[in-house]
């Protein structure tokens, strides 16, 4: 996406009515990761089924569920990160990390990603081991490891502790939460994290099913 071209239609468009209360969240981390230049995305928690729920193939490990003319019945209900993020800002030709421990999640995360594989790296390892070992700086930070209500909430605060502790944000880093404010739910992905975040020194830029953070710019 060349930020000169004001006639290009940013690819995360033809998907707003699809990510639903994501899209504002999505919108904006994108929008600063361009902005400031980002190279690296790193996603904790990967897309992990073909199909959205109700739908026969839900987390099946069988390619012939996946539709790739058919967004409508993509798994929107957990956000395809991976997807969108690697359509939106392939033009930048960034380097993104997909993480998670389950082996079978990331095979369908790369017939997902099929048409991405030159941006996208494939981690099959916990997201405590990847921050752990990871020798760059992070841009854009996704943070979706774990399900809501068993220990995710925990899980996230060790990530950011390691994150902080290892320094492996840019000045300009985003950090997305996910999960955060799901209806019908008194459980949070980010119930610890945020808070630790926020004596970290970061901000919140917005809050709604996710919760996007960012260090005060100057």
């Amino acid at each position: 996406m060349n930020p000169s071209d004001h006639s290009a239609v940013p690819a995360i468009e033809k998907y707003r009515h699809l990510l639903g209360p994501r899209y504002a969240t999505f919108r904006l981390a994108f929008d600063a990761f361009e902005r400031h230049g980002g190279h690296v995305v790193v996603e904790l928690g990967t897309s992990r089924s073909f199909v959205s729920g109700g739908i026969a193939g839900v987390g099946v490990n069988d390619p012939r569920y996946w539709q790739p003319g058919r967004p409508e019945v993509w798994d929107w209900g957990a956000g395809l990160f991976t997807r969108v993020c690697a359509e939106q800002l392939r033009p930048l030709r960034p380097e993104i990390h997909t993480v998670d421990i389950s082996r079978q999640a990331l095979e369908i995360c790369v017939v997902i990603t099929g048409d991405y594989h030159d941006i996208v790296q494939y981690h099959l390892c916990s997201s405590e081991e990847f921050l752990r070992w990871f020798p760059g700086k992070i841009d854009l930070l996704y943070m979706d490891a774990g399900e809501t209500g068993e220990g995710a909430d925990e899980l996230h605060l060790r990530e950011a502790e390691i994150v902080i502790a290892r320094d492996l944000l840019t000045p300009h880093a985003v950090i997305l939460v996910d999960d955060v404010h799901v209806p019908g739910m008194t459980e949070s992905k980010g119930r610890l994290s945020i808070p630790y975040l926020r004596e970290q020194g970061f901000e919140i830029l917005h809050e709604d099913y996710q919760v996007a953070l960012q260090r005060p710019q100057h």
